[in-house]
């Protein structure tokens, strides 16, 4: 099980005034959203996110079995779900019904025909069409950083019925690893404000807006692709990147095949293995008051 392979600890999180206020007054956020709104608008290349990002490992779903009780009466929204990827974790555990939620009508419709038996409807964080106290859980993978805010915990916990909780999830690329490290040092030139996990920021919203408990559990695992499919697409799969300039891409992509030719290969074959780690973050609902 998940609990004998991995480490699980509690996090306890100082605030500050700067941050509190940028979070509950979310524009910020807001903005951040719509950006990522804008490139999802002219990404019809789903190739790159499809082979780029790499799938879940398959202790996630002991994790949702073991931390959130998922059986067979449970039902599930995946928000923010992109393409699927987070689904087949989801389905091998098996609950009554898997929603999906997300705001790019081009990648619902990829997840469609993947996985029909999938509700899927086009909305946001902060919108989300379902009624109130419908959903046990709430996954969010490798997304909730892009709707990080108060207004969109608030329609989260009115989805939820009252015993429910919100799941974290991001695949993490492993930068002790030194030729992932210049990986990530050439994607910090591009990032420009773009909002993602390793910030952190998300994070300061809780405990609170509802939400107690904070709970993590750490997966590591190996990707094992190609260079082409775990390196570059992996990159242009990041919507901040999917928008540069050709010309800029060019330059991107020339700095990528200098890492990708120290790699060490997979024996007698151009595979490589890509190191990442798994962050599972599980938060309870709690109660409100009533004002």
């Amino acid at each position: 099980m998940y609990s004998k392979l991995n480490v699980r600890y509690s996090f306890y999180w100082k605030y500050t005034q700067n941050l509190k206020e940028s979070l509950l007054f979310p524009s910020k956020n807001q903005k951040m959203l719509e950006k990522r709104q804008k490139v999802l608008k002219y990404q019809t290349d789903i190739e790159n996110y499809e082979s780029g990002k790499p799938d879940f490992p398959i202790g996630l779903t002991d994790w949702l079995v073991d931390e959130f009780g998922v059986n067979e009466e449970s039902t599930i929204l995946d928000l923010g779900a992109g393409t699927g990827k987070l689904y087949p974790r989801i389905n091998a555990a098996h609950p009554q019904k898997v929603m999906a939620v997300d705001s790019s009508e081009a990648m619902l419709k990829v997840l469609q025909k993947k996985y029909p038996a999938v509700e899927s409807h086009l909305g946001s964080a902060t919108q989300i069409p379902l009624p109130d106290e419908s959903v046990d859980l709430i996954l969010c993978g490798n997304s909730f950083h892009w709707f990080a805010n108060a207004k969109a915990l608030k329609e989260m916990h009115r989805v939820l019925k009252p015993k429910g909780a919100l799941g974290l999830v991001w695949n993490v690329r492993d930068k002790s690893v030194s030729w992932v490290n210049k990986i990530n040092e050439l994607l910090d030139k591009y990032r420009s404000g773009s909002p993602y996990f390793g910030t952190w920021e998300w994070a300061q919203l809780f405990p609170g807006h509802g939400f107690q408990k904070f709970r993590t559990c750490v997966f590591p695992f190996s990707y094992c692709t190609t260079p082409e499919n775990s390196i570059h697409r992996m990159v242009f799969s990041l919507s901040y990147m999917h928008a540069l300039p050709e010309q800029e891409k060019a330059v991107v992509r020339a700095e990528l095949d200098k890492i990708a030719e120290t790699v060490p290969r997979v024996q007698n074959t151009d595979q490589i293995k890509f190191p990442y780690h798994t962050m599972a973050f599980s938060i309870e609902k709690e109660a409100l008051e009533k004002k």
